[in-house]
């Protein structure tokens, strides 16, 4: 391959990944209302707790919720409460809470 056609490779995947990142972050922004909402009525929730509160059950939908978390988290709307020392790798998912810090 030829440098401009790696270069137009290139400049397509980072176009990709920024569409990509664009919409992901309104799709959080869209459940994040549905979650606080939810932490509020609720108070804190487990992951699977908190996907049967806001809607969505299964797998794919607690990895939606887990998205729009991690946007909470890092804009500091939510807080992770751990798991008690010596809780099994595989059944930490079950007791990790999430709850609102305002």
């Amino acid at each position: 391959m030829d440098t401009p056609t790696l270069i137009g490779i290139g400049m397509a995947a980072a176009i990709g990944v920024l569409i990509s990142n664009r919409l992901q972050r309104k799709k959080n922004a869209a459940l994040a209302p549905a979650i606080e909402a939810a932490l509020r009525a609720q108070g804190a929730l487990t992951l699977p707790a908190l996907s049967e509160a806001v809607g969505r059950s299964g797998f794919m939908a607690r990895g939606q919720v887990m998205l729009a978390l991690n946007d909470m988290i890092a804009q500091s709307k939510v807080r992770i409460i751990q798991a008690p020392e010596g809780t099994p790798q595989l059944q930490k998912i079950n007791f990790i809470k999430y709850e609102l810090t305002a």
